[in-house]
């Protein structure tokens, strides 16, 4: 009796572990192949500019749930999967900067999504959508940064350094890293992604918990990193050259701090002050009392700004505050 309720426990055990696992979830968007592999693309609503909504780092196309929607009511709009996350195959180089503006290019082009296009960076996306300006000027309308590419760093010996202080074989010294460094799998989405709406929680998860098992710390190499570092450095000195590099382009600085003052457009201790000088025709929304996902936490002021600076590049306008 006693072995047959062991088994029966075992048994209810097993089933609400499976009651509790993610269960697979088919994408929301199309899978675009891009030339042997796909990427995960949805796009919603109708008119011009496009804009094209990017995430951060190791985060994915659903974050922007809470603000696509509202866009797409006023012109169309596109998140996406960058290779390795989400829905989206893996490439040969996940997170350079290279591949990166390489595949959103060819996504959009054979997604048959028609510029020019309204890039939105959250977070290290910030350097992404730069570079793609840098790369394809005419098919950019402007930029939004939202609290994006101001410090990232890494521990050398022991000590934090910005990757753009630390020399190349710094940089690679961290690398590998240790099988520790996996941890255990994700069990919930905690802040901010616990304001997602339920069942996107649940398909969130599935996708930690997929971007997890596919995590091998001890054969992680340093071309991301690096790449970044490459770009922060010619960022910098774009800025460090020349006030308002990006001559009149729209640029939108949306952040959970005030605007920098000028005497910070050189300094290089942070990367996110120089986002205010890039072009003369810039503007600065502070997402007061926001984290660092304000697509999350203030969505509404990510929606407004959005919705203004659409208006603004159809109608040729300087930005304004919404």
């Amino acid at each position: 009796m006693r072995g047959r309720l062991a088994v029966i426990v075992v048994l209810v055990v097993a089933v609400q572990s499976c009651a509790q696992k993610p269960q697979q979830s088919p994408p929301p968007g199309r899978l675009i192949d891009i030339g042997g592999r796909k990427l995960h693309l949805y796009c919603t609503g109708a008119g011009t500019p496009t804009v094209v909504l990017m995430a951060g780092g190791g985060a994915f196309s659903i974050d922007w749930a809470l603000v696509q929607p509202k866009v797409a009511e006023k012109t169309r709009v596109c998140s996406y999967d960058r290779a390795g996350l989400a829905w989206s195959d893996p490439g040969p180089a996940d997170e350079t900067v290279e591949q990166t503006i390489s595949d959103l290019h060819l996504l959009l082009k054979n997604g048959g999504e028609k510029g020019p296009y309204l890039l939105v960076g959250a977070s290290v996306a910030g350097i992404y959508i730069q570079a793609y300006q840098r790369a394809f000027p005419q098919e950019v309308a402007g930029l939004v940064f939202s609290n994006s590419s101001n410090r990232i760093g890494r521990l050398v010996n022991g000590k934090p350094g910005l990757i753009w202080e630390l020399t190349e074989e710094q940089i690679r010294s961290t690398f590998p890293l240790d099988a520790s460094a996996k941890g255990s799998a994700p069990t919930s989405e905690d802040d901010p992604f616990d304001r997602l709406p339920p069942d996107l929680r649940a398909v969130r998860l599935w996708l930690d918990i997929k971007l997890w098992q596919g995590w091998e710390p001890t054969k992680e190499k340093p071309d991301s990193n690096l790449s970044w570092r490459k770009e922060f450095l010619q960022e910098f000195a774009e800025t460090d050259a020349k006030k308002f590099p990006l001559g009149s382009l729209p640029v939108v600085v949306i952040a959970s701090d005030p605007a920098a003052p000028e005497s910070q457009l050189h300094t290089h201790d942070e990367a996110g002050p120089r986002l205010d000088f890039l072009s003369s025709n810039t503007l600065h929304v502070t997402a007061t009392g926001s984290g660092h996902e304000i697509h999350l936490y203030r969505p509404e002021i990510v929606i407004a700004t959005l919705g203004s600076t659409v208006q603004a590049i159809r109608t040729r306008t300087p930005l304004s505050h919404p």
